[in-house]
């Protein structure tokens, strides 16, 4: 499995870090850490955008880099731009949650070796309703869309949005 992190869960995972041993952390913090705990130890794919590895790989911080190398870059691919755009026609969501969301399937590591994720997991519950709410016609817009493009690119998919205790309790369960 390959999860990508929107930058609210990275957030929430390195706070919690960050802030473990100082003070009791919130319900987000916490889940935020045990998935990627429990990602890395079922030594499951886990993805940054390259827009926050970008912000994170300056800072010195051991946390940060203790992330940074748990952590592997998802960056755009060819067709990622126009995912995005179709995705904001679509939902009305903002350029920034699109492109995350256009990145779970137009995305690929530094090598090229994979396309896509399967999740994308974030807290913004706005991200995820626009997304539910406007599935249907996004699954057809990709569909129509991928129809046309070279192999590997016909074949991607839409990502699952969730947050990640929803991942982990269906992992436990």
């Amino acid at each position: 499995m390959r999860y990508l992190l929107d930058k609210n869960v990275v957030r929430y995972a390195l706070t919690g870090l960050h802030y473990r041993r100082t003070r009791p952390l919130s319900r987000l913090e916490i889940d935020a850490l045990s998935f990627w705990r429990a990602a890395k130890m079922q030594d499951v794919s886990i993805f940054i955008s390259a827009a926050s590895f970008e912000i994170l790989q300056p800072m010195k911080y051991r946390e940060v880099q203790f992330f940074l190398n748990s952590v592997d870059v998802l960056f755009p691919t060819h067709y990622h731009t126009r995912w995005t755009r179709r995705i904001r026609e679509t939902t009305g969501l903002t350029r920034e949650d699109a492109a995350m969301i256009a990145l779970g399937s137009f995305g690929s590591n530094a090598p090229g070796n994979i396309l896509g994720t399967h999740a994308l997991l974030t807290y913004d519950q706005r991200m995820i309703n626009g997304y539910l709410d406007h599935f249907s016609v996004l699954k057809r817009r990709l569909q129509a869309m991928t129809a046309q493009l070279p192999s590997p690119f016909h074949q991607t998919t839409l990502p699952h949005l969730a947050k990640p205790d929803e991942i982990l309790r269906r992992r436990a369960g």
